[in-house]
């Protein structure tokens, strides 16, 4: 059945495995909208759309902030990327949110076949056989969460085509690469440490091998590479805006330093867990198993095992921070767990066993694939903000949230207007009504989104009572992923947003 379907695809193996990719990971720039998490959108979409439109949604830039301007510690070299992308996709004449999303999605999905192509590369030239090659590669093509992810603006994932490039070109010619060969590997790293800070450990790590390889003089080179990108774009963006270079990665570096547990602390092991598990078991643990087996080759190894040592031992540990890691590890574990397999008399004793193996981890596969790959993420906050899109009498939001106390950030990217008031209300006895008497009339809120559907009529009666009438202009639902994750466990919220507006 394999080699049947195999016959159909191109006889090159990387053109195959191009077009394997291709497909999902477009599908996903349709019909995978929204987005994953609140930096992916907030500190990328939001601050380059609202560059675009002359505005600052962020006030990140220092023309925009009161008193003594001060970084924001966040690195403007992919958002400016994206403020670039945006200006000439309005440029053109392509305007709608939605609209320009998708093709936001459809170049994040090119730059991410890059991860597919090299890894492919990679893992021929550590094992030397062609079907541990070309079984890595359609993992990375066709790995349930890759699509998804590659399609989102995550600076964790958006890094990833720069890393797999630089450990390409120090593992392309063996042992003793060309002093060329280090000085772009360096480059890449460092083009990878422009867009998420963090991947610095990965430099310094793939650094120290070298140097515990004894090869000084290619260290420095690499050392140097990863230098050039960061001075000519991290030093030269910032010394343009800031009139200093590194201002926002200083300020990066001292803001995590004093927050290190403001967003919750994990165990050291954490990460160990996450590997274990999201190449679906017992796969995954294979992979962890040939990852440590063996570390080899030692630079692009210890790039891997810094990064995750750093993350480790760092108390704050959110799941996306690991993402950089994770083709480059597969790569190195599977290829590791593959040679150690075809040489085991056990493992070839039992064909059966591996058999089922291999059906087990590609039916969940394709299941989880499909449906992350038509996943609508936040699809009811973005939705809520499309309905009030290219209204010309929207003037402000009441973001309403008295159920749960926490109202969300609005995406304001989908509405189309920067200059909007948002209050949010998250207190049933804090006085709205007094909230919004301190607005002017041309800036005071007449419209209301309502979060969730707990208790909503005496909600919708407590904002008649300050606001006057209000009249339904829409509802947005939440997306299948969200539905599912409420199903298994309640405490996630079903976020089912209702959108009025005041009536006088």
């Amino acid at each position: 059945m394999a080699s049947t379907w195999r016959n159909l695809l191109p006889r090159d193996p990387l053109t195959a495995l191009t077009l394997l990719a291709l497909v999902p990971r477009v599908l996903a720039a349709f019909f995978s909208g929204g987005y994953f998490a609140h930096d992916d959108h907030f500190l990328v979409i939001e601050a380059a759309g609202s560059w675009a439109d002359g505005s600052d949604y962020n006030n990140w830039l220092p023309w925009h902030q009161e008193g003594e301007p001060r970084p924001s510690g966040h690195s403007f070299f992919y958002v400016g990327f994206h403020y670039l992308l945006l200006v000439l996709l309005k440029g053109i004449g392509i305007t709608h949110p939605k609209v320009m999303m998708v093709f936001v999605r459809l170049v994040h999905a090119v730059w991410s076949l890059i991860v597919v192509r090299t890894g492919y590369r990679i893992a021929l030239k550590l094992s030397g056989d062609e079907g541990i090659a070309w079984r890595t590669g359609l993992l990375l093509a066709l790995f349930y969460f890759m699509p998804f992810l590659a399609v989102r603006n995550l600076v964790e994932v958006a890094c990833i085509p720069f890393l797999m490039l630089g450990a390409w070109r120090l593992v392309r010619d063996g042992d003793k690469p060309a002093l060329g060969a280090v000085l772009v590997a360096g480059i890449w790293f460092g083009l990878a440490i422009n867009v998420r800070f963090q991947t610095l450990f990965m430099s310094a790590g793939a650094g120290l091998g070298l140097l515990l390889l004894r090869d000084v003089r290619r260290a420095l080179v690499f050392g140097a590479g990863v230098l050039l990108p960061l001075v000519v774009f991290q030093g030269g963006i910032d010394l343009f805006i800031w009139d200093r270079p590194f201002a926002e990665l200083t300020e990066y570096v001292m803001y995590n330093m004093a927050h290190s547990t403001t967003y919750g602390v994990l165990p050291w092991y954490n990460f160990l867990l996450l590997l274990a598990g999201v190449f679906i078991p017992p796969l995954s643990l294979g992979v962890l198993f040939g990852f440590f087996r063996r570390w080899k080759p030692l630079p692009v190894w210890l790039a891997l095992f810094a990064f995750l040592a750093f993350h480790s031992w760092h108390p704050n540990k959110q799941e996306r921070f690991i993402f950089p890691l994770l083709p480059l590890y597969f790569v190195l574990g599977y290829t590791a767990l593959e040679q150690w397999r075809l040489a085991s008399a056990w493992w070839q004793g039992r064909p059966g066993l591996q058999r089922g193996l291999r059906i087990w981890t590609w039916s969940l596969n394709l299941l989880l694939l499909v449906v992350l790959t038509f996943s609508y993420s936040k699809r009811s906050r973005v939705e809520a903000m499309t309905l009030l899109h290219g209204r010309t009498d929207v003037q402000g939001l009441v973001v309403e949230d008295t159920a749960e106390g926490e109202a969300p950030m609005t995406p304001l990217f989908y509405l189309g207007n920067w200059n909007v008031t948002v209050v949010p209300w998250t207190d049933p006895q804090a006085d709205l009504a007094g909230e919004l008497d301190r607005y002017p009339d041309l800036q005071r809120p007449n419209y209301v989104v309502f979060i969730g559907e707990e208790d909503l009529d005496a909600r919708v009666a407590r904002t008649e009572a300050a606001m006057g009438p209000l009249e339904l202009v829409g509802k947005a639902q939440p997306g299948l992923v969200d539905q599912v994750v409420h199903w298994l466990n309640p405490v996630n919220r079903n976020e089912v947003l209702q959108v009025m507006r005041t009536t006088r």
